[in-house]
């Protein structure tokens, strides 16, 4: 397949023209079958919005759960060297 902006040999600018608005409503075509699309026809408006805002609370909680780990890797005191006894 060739760059969709490099016309092929002997390609006159109308076809090249052709072949990009055919690659273009291919590509539209395809995106209707991608699952955000699909959502967005069959969910109302109210739905994603809710489902929008779970997906946030979601991550903020990982995100909460990160911030904690990294807290307590902060914190923690590190471990002393065991001191070296000399036994006679």
């Amino acid at each position: 397949m060739t760059q969709p902006d490099t016309p092929m040999v002997g390609e006159s600018i109308e076809e090249h023209v052709r072949r990009l608005e055919d690659q273009v409503r291919e590509l539209r075509k395809r995106e209707s079958l991608w699952p955000p699309s699909l959502v967005r026809r069959l969910l109302p408006p109210e739905a994603r919005k809710h489902l929008r805002a779970a997906q946030r609370e979601r991550l903020l909680a990982v995100r909460a759960v990160i911030d904690a780990a990294i807290q307590r890797t902060e914190e923690s005191p590190r471990p002393k060297r065991p001191e070296s006894l000399h036994i006679e």
